[in-house]
């Protein structure tokens, strides 16, 4: 069996995003299979899935929308619009100001801006949210949840996970027509995209080092968390020429498909409503590391594809 059509086998939301991205033909999950199960979850009468809009994790509104949105549920549908206001509202009070000098973790803002962006919810919150990430770039390109921690605790470099949270915002803020401060956003984005680059999207920039050995694997969901392999999969969304400090994430990805697949890959810790992957074989990674290959290895991607006599079962 060829890799494509075991993925066509899969969930009718891979057989969306497989045939819409990988073979380049219109397909439309009409907002079943795992996108139903969740919808399952979803209370109406209180607008939100969980018991509160962030935390438990990974059950509250805001990472099941974010699961949601990566499936590509319709942005309209009354659920997604609804939970996706009240994660607004009640996550980005006071311009962002949580308490004692303290503001909202700027990961959970880039997160609430890919949400609100994706579901083009128009709210003068989107502007203020956009003034704060500007606001608060650090001078190496990137984004740190911690720039407003008291004393010795406040950080004057950016984090991996938070630089990335924030451009998978801005991206979305910018794809779904939003306009306010755009030009200044595109220009910020690149030292933010350079800050990735320049530690080949997992070492150190000052040692060489791997920062941490959870960098250079496969996560789906990625959660909060950052990988070199969601980075990739941000770079082929915003449509990045291939550059060759990518390079040695790409050969991770190369690697990934010894088996002709990639395996679902270690899940954080949490609760969930239920799982996505029923064995070790990973059809949502394996699309992803798939659409990578496809914009930055075409040859691999060819390979991959046309090679037959994989067992997957």
């Amino acid at each position: 069996m060829k890799v494509i059509d075991w993925l066509l086998e899969g969930d009718v939301v891979i057989q969306h995003l497989t045939t819409n991205y990988l073979l380049e033909k219109p397909f439309d999950h009409h907002n079943e299979g795992f996108i139903a199960d969740y919808l399952a979850f979803y209370n109406e009468e209180d607008q939100m899935w969980g018991s509160n809009t962030y935390s438990n994790k990974w059950i509250s509104s805001t990472y099941t929308l974010l699961e949601l949105k990566y499936m590509e549920m319709s942005y309209d549908h009354p659920a997604y619009q609804n939970a996706t206001k009240k994660v607004l509202n009640d996550q980005w009070r006071n311009h962002g100001h949580v308490k004692n000098g303290r503001y909202l973790d700027m990961c959970v803002v880039g997160m609430i801006l890919s949400l609100v962006a994706y579901g083009r919810i128009q709210d003068p919150k989107v502007e203020e949210i956009i003034d704060h990430i500007l606001e608060h770039q650090q001078t190496d390109g990137g984004w740190n949840c911690r720039w407003d921690a008291p004393g010795n605790g406040r950080s004057v470099v950016s984090s991996f996970h938070t630089t990335m949270s924030v451009l998978e915002g801005v991206a979305d803020y910018e794809q779904f027509g939003y306009t306010y401060r755009l030009d200044e956003v595109k220009r910020r984005i690149v030292p933010a995209q350079a800050y990735l680059l320049k530690r080949h999207l997992f070492r150190s920039l000052r040692t060489g080092n791997v920062v941490k050995s959870e960098f250079k694997t496969f996560h789906y969901p990625p959660r909060w968390k950052y990988d070199c392999f969601r980075a990739l999969e941000y770079f082929v969304k915003v449509d990045h020429v291939y550059d060759e400090r990518m390079e040695e994430a790409l050969e991770l990805v190369k690697k990934a498909f010894k088996k002709g697949y990639v395996g679902k890959g270690t899940t954080y810790p949490g609760k969930i409503y239920f799982p996505l992957e029923e064995s070790g074989k990973g059809r949502f990674n394996t699309f992803r590391g798939l659409r990578i290959l496809k914009k930055y290895d075409h040859a691999t991607w060819l390979a991959a594809i046309k090679e037959q006599g994989i067992n997957y079962d």
